[in-house]
């Protein structure tokens, strides 16, 4: 869940998630680091009654099917509270783990908001907390009267979980005793629920005031691209160093297959592609790209053609299995160059929505993902008998 339905006044008139960073607004940052999580099925984004339209028209393309507006309300709990009905309308159940996060932390990563969901479970709540650094000072009639002992201290942040249920029960119990509570950890622990505590990230601030902006900045600004350059010198088993390899895969075409392709489906093309899986030949070459940066072999070591459990599999399953496999092996994605060479479909119009489902995929920023197309003037395989793709995907050691 997404809560988007404040009204910050500490920045005078300036509709404060509506500020662009990096060229998008602070609010889609945050949401396209949820749309990244693995295993998420469905956000709901509780904005501002009188403003739906508005959030409607800035959604990302091909994310509309797994977003719900709703209306928020005039508290944060009752936003919440908003959201978690649509969710239970929608047929989450009560025992599903629903992560809560403010629109205004745009730099959280979907890596902090997996741990989070990851630590939720047992009947217990999870959040993000860092460390207090500062020595902290109890105040009265302006003076600090005290120093208060931060050992046991922390700052907490969002996305914050718990099961639907679970979450539901809390802030129905605060309502009934007229409390509102300023985060959904506060009104869990009130009903004596277990709140565990996973570290979060130093650059995931809270969009306040003018002052957090340069802040923000930066922390989206090394989110979204590689910390070093590539540089042939750099030792792969250092953190920091980088990769760069090259995938490629061509498919040909067959009438009567449905056509997938970059992770979306063409529904008005007559033929498709034919392959073990789902022959999506974009998708195939992404993910030896990935595989072939990382030292992991190729497409065919992870999915072997000959092995049944892959017939007609989604190509988009495959490269979120490929990207986990990155992962366990201490490396993670950091930009996708594609390139489509087919004389149908035309990429162009659909290239964003393209760029954006392979990066939820892979748990990259949609501007991190180029996607280009191109025809080969009818000469050769890519002109009349299928579809081939480049790709070149660099990775950095986490």
């Amino acid at each position: 869940m997404l809560v988007a339905a404040g009204r910050g006044r500490r920045m005078g008139e300036t509709d404060k998630l509506w500020i662009e960073e990096l060229g998008r607004p602070i609010w889609r940052w945050s949401l396209d680091a949820l749309l990244a999580v693995s295993d998420l099925a469905l956000v709901a984004v509780v904005v501002p009654a009188d403003a739906m339209a508005r959030f409607e028209s800035a959604l990302p393309p091909g994310a509309t099917d797994r977003c719900r507006l709703i209306a928020g309300g005039e508290a944060r709990a009752d936003s919440v509270r908003a959201g978690l009905e649509a969710l239970a309308d929608a047929g989450v159940g009560d025992a599903t783990v629903v992560l809560v996060h403010d629109a205004a932390r745009p730099a959280a990563s979907s890596a902090l908001m997996e741990a989070v969901a990851a630590a939720a479970t047992g009947g217990a709540a999870a959040i993000p907390v860092v460390p207090i650094h500062d020595t902290v000072k109890r105040l009265a009639d302006g003076q600090a009267t005290e120093t208060v002992d931060r050992t046991d201290l922390a700052a907490a942040q969002t996305p914050q979980a718990a099961s639907l249920g679970i979450l539901r029960a809390a802030l129905d119990a605060a309502r009934s005793q007229s409390w509102e509570p300023t985060d959904e950890a506060a009104a869990l622990a009130a009903i004596g629920v277990p709140v565990r505590a996973v570290a979060g990230e130093p650059g995931n601030r809270k969009l306040t005031s003018a002052e957090d902006l340069p802040h923000i900045h930066a922390a989206l600004r090394a989110g979204a691209a590689p910390a070093h350059a590539p540089s042939g010198a750099a030792l792969a088993g250092e953190t920091g160093s980088v990769r760069v390899a090259v995938g490629f895969d061509a498919h040909r075409l067959e009438t009567g297959r449905p056509l997938h392709l970059g992770g979306l489906v063409f529904p008005d093309e007559p033929r498709g592609l034919v392959g073990h899986s789902d022959g999506d030949a974009a998708l195939h070459a992404v993910i030896d790209a990935l595989l072939g940066a990382a030292g992991l072999g190729d497409i065919g070591t992870l999915f072997p053609p000959g092995d049944s459990a892959w017939a007609g599999a989604d190509s988009g399953d495959l490269l979120a299995r490929a990207v986990g496999q990155l992962t366990t092996a201490g490396w993670a994605p950091r930009s996708i160059d594609l390139a489509i060479a087919a004389a149908r479909p035309p990429i162009a119009p659909r290239r964003d929505e393209m760029a954006t489902r392979i990066g939820a995929l892979a748990g990259l920023a949609p501007e991190m993902v180029s996607v280009r197309g191109t025809t080969s003037d009818e000469l050769g395989f890519a002109g009349v008998e299928g579809i081939a793709a480049w790709a070149v995907a660099l990775v950095e050691r986490t």
